[in-house]
Formats: C-alpha cells, sequence, structure tokens
C-alpha cells in the first residue's frame, strides 16, 4: 500500500472507531425494545406472561450473538 493510500485510510478508520459504538448502543436499545414490543403483543393474544417471557428470550440476534459471530469469522 502506498503512503498516499495510507494516509486517506486513516480518517476512515478513526471516523468508524468513533462511530461503531454509537451503532452497537442504537442497536442494543432497539433490541430491547423490540423485544419489549414483542412480549406486550404475545401479553395482549392471551399468552401467559411467563410463557410470553420465555419466547421473547428466544427474540433473535442479540448483540452478543452478533459479536461472537465476528469474533469467529477472525
Amino acid at each position: 500500500m502506498s503512503a498516499w493510500t495510507t494516509l486517506r485510510a486513516v480518517p476512515a478508520i478513526l471516523g468508524l472507531a468513533v462511530r461503531a459504538p454509537g451503532w452497537a448502543l442504537n442497536y442494543s436499545l432497539s433490541y430491547k425494545r423490540a423485544k419489549k414490543e414483542f412480549k406486550q403483543h404475545l401479553i395482549e393474544q392471551g399468552v401467559p406472561s411467563v410463557e410470553a417471557e420465555e419466547l421473547a428470550e428466544l427474540f433473535p440476534f442479540k448483540m452478543s450473538d452478533i459479536i461472537q459471530t465476528a469474533r469467529s469469522i477472525n
């Protein structure tokens, strides 16, 4: 890689490093909100709250699952 390419890449890498925690936090909050709404919809449909909680725990794509997948790729 040439020096010019390296110099151009540094600001992009720094920008991603600054934005990534915000994206992770936003995803985590959105996930929790969606899981809570899913549980509420189950309860509204007549599912007992204990069973609704168990089903809500199965809600896909937790942030920890995504991080584990990213680590396993490397």
